[in-house]
């Protein structure tokens, strides 16, 4: 019964660990893998993500609260889309037209609000995360899913209708991500404005 507990414990920080891996093999199979790397990049990024879901879910059951969890979660949810968009840029799959500027938004967000976080932290300041900042990461992760389906067969990626779903889920995630932000801001500005009160 003991080994089990110790097991169930370990399974969001194993699962949080997969995603940091995940972030790091990914862009390899983008970049260098080829048609085997592309056919097997989009269901990398569906276990990464899934394993995210179910993080969350252990988590919660088993009121499982570890200091590496709190810290390497968020960061780990982040690494994924992040080296994602920049090799699906490196692979010329971001447009300059219609591409560019939601994943630049996406990745700039992205990096702000993770210095506003540890910044907040040193404060011992707790802001709680809103359900649409839930959504956040899974709109993100469809949206790079959505460009890795697009590559990931000649046929399919002749096909334009899903070109622009991709598209317009990336800017769906860029406008959810933008507003999560600006919403962590105004709540991050009221923390600092009551200690100075």
């Amino acid at each position: 019964m003991k080994d089990s507990n110790i097991i169930i414990k370990a399974i969001p920080n194993s699962l949080t660990i997969f995603r940091c891996v995940a972030a790091v093999i990914l862009p390899l199979l983008i970049i260098y893998g080829g048609e085997l790397g592309a056919r097997i990049a989009p269901v990398l990024l569906i276990l990464a993500g899934l394993s995210d879901f179910l993080d969350g879910f252990y988590a919660r059951k088993y009121n499982v609260v570890t200091n590496f969890g709190k810290i390497i979660d968020p960061i780990a949810d982040k690494l994924l889309v992040i080296s994602v968009l920049l090799a699906l840029a490196s692979d010329h799959m971001l447009s300059y037209d219609f591409a560019f500027i939601p994943a630049l938004a996406i990745i700039l967000r992205e990096i702000f609000i993770s210095g506003l976080r540890e910044n907040i932290a040193s404060y011992n300041f707790s802001i709680n995360v809103s359900n649409l900042a839930k959504w956040k990461t899974t709109i993100q992760l469809v949206a790079c899913g959505s460009f890795l389906v697009w590559r990931s067969e000649q046929f399919l990626y002749q096909i334009d209708a899903i070109a622009w779903i991709s598209h317009i889920l990336l800017w769906l995630a860029a406008l959810i991500t933008i507003i999560t932000g600006l919403e962590y801001i105004l709540k991050a500005k009221s923390c600092f404005k009551e200690q100075n009160n």
